[in-house]
């Protein structure tokens, strides 16, 4: 009876394993796996424009209702018109959603985003929504839309519609500085490797006049006893950011982030983004996210899993036994009784009395798990 247990551990953990490593390689193509409901984006001139941002401040906080992760966007804007008072067509493009959702209009509107607000100068906006199916979509002076009629036709397919949306307002800058503040939320999207994840195109920034921003602040607050990574695509390395109550630490091209309590923050002067912002919070495939690894309830596999995600351990004995598994798969025969007992228990270990145990022999995938395991605990 106990053999046939094991087996069938084994086999659900290479099931799920296997399943996450195809869930990577098809990046993009989410099918019923998981759902990419939209990403955020920076207000841009559909129009040539002098006007700059001088200064942003973009909140990010995340929120829950009847378990579904939200996203609400706040962002605070201060735009400097050299010029004469003039008004000038402004845009946010929503991009379409993809995978287990329904993609078409919802009351004209993106399916997935609500409470979209702008203020300009304390006075409150109103604005249209525009679906339109190229990126030159404004021209001789017009946004070139499309009707629902003309985009959903009887054989759309409506989990992967290849059309977005353009919420767009005119705005009265005056000469000088302007104030405006922009809100929306939106569902964030996920699959079953993601817990939540979020884009956020930073780079439409550089449409305004000065090709930048001036003073930017980026702040994200996903919540207590969380666990994300974001892309190092548009900074460089971990100690930019201030975090309030957590760690931080590099990973690859990856910044690993896990917060007890409190927020996130980015601050960069003469900002030019040449990347997007993604974050991504992950499941594991061992045990379950939010789950801690304890040396006496679960096995480990031969293969590091991801180590984007934080798995945190239920005691000291079980934080060593995890940031020594890299050394396991190499045949490491440990000094220390309790790891090499633990790991003579899973099936695929092999000691190999001729492997020393040198960081400089691990590759940089291995160094990169010890280095989770050492900013999670």
């Amino acid at each position: 009876m106990a053999v046939f247990l094991y087996i069938v551990v084994i086999y659900i953990i290479m099931r799920v394993w296997i399943s996450f490593l195809f869930l990577n390689m098809t990046l993009g193509i989410l099918a019923n796996d998981g759902a990419y409901f939209m990403s955020g984006n920076q207000l841009i001139p559909i129009e040539e424009s002098q006007v700059a941002i001088i200064k942003e401040r973009l909140q990010i906080i995340r929120f829950e209702r009847e378990g579904i992760s939200y996203a609400r966007i706040i962002v605070d804007y201060t735009f400097f018109n050299p010029g004469p008072n003039k008004t000038i067509l402004v845009g946010f493009e929503a991009s379409p959603p993809s995978g287990d959702v329904v993609g078409i209009p919802k009351n004209g509107e993106h399916p997935y985003m609500s409470n979209f607000t702008v203020n300009l100068n304390d006075r409150s906006l109103t604005y249209a929504v525009a679906l339109v199916d190229s990126e030159n979509y404004y021209m001789q002076g017009k946004i070139q839309q499309k009707t629902e009629k003309e985009l959903i036709g009887p054989d759309i397919n409506v989990n992967e519609v290849d059309f977005f949306f353009v919420y767009h307002f005119h705005a009265k800058f005056k000469t000088g500085n302007n104030k405006l503040q922009h809100t929306y939320e939106f569902e964030m999207s996920g699959s079953i490797s993601q817990f939540y994840s979020l884009d956020y195109i930073l780079t439409a920034a550089n449409r305004w006049a000065n090709k930048q921003i001036d003073d930017f602040e980026l702040v994200i607050d996903m919540g207590s006893n969380e666990s994300f990574a974001i892309e190092k695509s548009f900074f460089d390395l971990a100690h930019e950011w201030q975090v309030e109550n957590g760690k931080s630490g590099n990973i690859s091209n990856k910044v690993l982030f896990c917060i007890e309590t409190g927020s996130i923050r980015l601050k960069k002067k003469n900002f030019h983004p040449k990347g997007e912002l993604e974050l991504t919070s992950l499941y594991g495939p061992m045990f379950p996210c939010r789950d801690i690894f304890d040396q006496e309830k679960h096995y480990l596999p031969s293969e590091l899993f991801d180590y984007r995600n934080c798995f945190q351990t239920a005691d000291w004995r079980s934080t060593k036994i995890l940031r020594n598994l890299p050394f396991a798969h190499h045949g490491y025969v440990f000094k220390t009784k309790y790891i090499q007992a633990f790991y003579e228990k899973q099936p695929w270990y092999k000691p190999n009395p001729k492997f020393i145990g040198k960081l400089s022999d691990l590759s940089q995938t291995e160094v990169d798990w010890i280095d989770t395991v050492d900013i999670c605990n």
